[in-house]
């Protein structure tokens, strides 16, 4: 016998000898009933009754259109403070002409109340603007009688914006432009949807296509915040025709970048002109790099006060600022602001508002 046959022996008698063993152990089990006791095991130590787990789901659901009211409660809020929003930005009192209260961060308009025989008038005009936007778009508030009717309103606003007066007065701007002709006047009419402002004639002659359109806008933008409306402007001739070379009478409306039309910093308070009491607090708007600019105070050339500030947001948001001077002699001054370039280093923009400190 070879030894091949003999291991395959062996093997088949191991194989036999665990087929019987396990035999063995298999008739030794006693099968019972363990269902019940199965499931007593598995079944958790106490178990909340249905009410509860009711009860819980609808507290969940309340939280959570709770939170959700909130949040969108939220996104109206921000929404409502855009550039194209006339009323929080746009808005002053005759005696603090720092502060806006309802259309934006460029978009606010005045209060209409008329409990003051003073008005503080919104006038949006051009003023020289940066080196990438030659002409750009500033505010200022004048202080002026309110005629209390919204037409008459939006009347001597435009008026102001087209002559460059107010109420008589120059209005005092650094580094003024005039896009319009002199003699231009317009005739308004409101509606809750649509301004019009109809001109007796054309804008100036001999302005690039930007310097046109920013022309308009200052329309638009001064129109709309006296309204305190949101809304189109319509800027026509009474005759016909177009505003300009190469804008067309139409339905013009505020951007929604504010940068793209208005300078990226400007002074609200102290008033230009104004007299005021050492030390000065001065306030405004920017929209700048990393929201950071620089001021100075100057008295002839010398730099008599000078600091840092920040807005309370960077560009593209345009964010309030304020910063005091510090104290003052007696004299007449000028605050300078501006913002530096993060490309050279030099002077991006920069506006100057004369004060006399009393």
């Amino acid at each position: 016998m070879s030894d091949e046959t003999n291991d395959l022996g062996q093997f088949r008698e191991f194989e036999h000898g665990v087929r019987r063993g396990l035999v063995m152990k298999a008739d030794g089990i006693q099968p019972n009933e363990r269902l019940g006791a199965i499931l007593a095991a598995g079944e958790p130590k106490r178990r909340s009754p249905l009410w509860i787990v009711a009860a819980a789901a609808v507290f969940v659901l309340v939280a959570a259109l709770g939170i959700g009211y909130l949040l969108q409660n939220q996104n109206n809020t921000a929404a409502s403070t855009t550039a194209g929003a006339p009323a929080q930005q746009d808005k002053a009192t005759a005696n603090d002409q720092s502060k806006e209260a309802s259309p934006s961060t460029a978009g606010a308009v005045p209060s209409t109340s008329t409990t003051s025989a003073m008005w503080a008038m919104p006038v949006y005009s051009v003023v020289s603007g940066t080196s990438t936007q030659p002409w750009l778009v500033t505010r200022t508030f004048v202080s002026v009688p309110d005629a209390g009717d919204r037409t008459k309103r939006v009347e001597a606003a435009i008026a102001a914006t087209l002559s460059g007066t107010a109420d008589g007065k120059a209005l005092v701007l650094y580094n003024a432009q005039h896009p319009w002709r002199a003699g231009t006047t317009a005739t308004v009419t409101v509606t809750d949807t649509l301004i019009t402002v109809s001109l007796n004639q054309p804008g100036t002659l001999g302005l690039v296509a930007t310097q046109q359109r920013i022309a308009v806008q200052s329309l638009v933008w001064t129109a709309t915040a006296a309204a305190q409306l949101t809304v189109p402007v319509r800027v026509q001739l009474a005759t016909g025709g177009g505003v300009f070379a190469t804008v067309p009478a139409g339905n013009y409306s505020r951007p929604a970048t504010a940068y793209t039309d208005l300078v990226p910093i400007w002074i609200d308070s102290p008033a230009a002109g104004a007299t005021v009491a050492s030390p000065v607090k001065v306030s405004g708007q920017a929209c700048v790099f990393e929201a950071q600019f620089s001021w100075e105070v100057l008295q002839g050339a010398t730099v008599v006060a000078s600091g840092n500030a920040m807005a309370s947001i960077g560009c593209p948001d345009r964010g309030e600022y304020s910063f005091t001077t510090g104290t003052l002699a007696p004299g007449t001054y000028t605050i300078r602001v501006w913002e530096v370039s993060m490309k050279d280093g030099g002077v991006q923009y920069e506006t100057r508002v004369p004060i006399t400190v009393a």
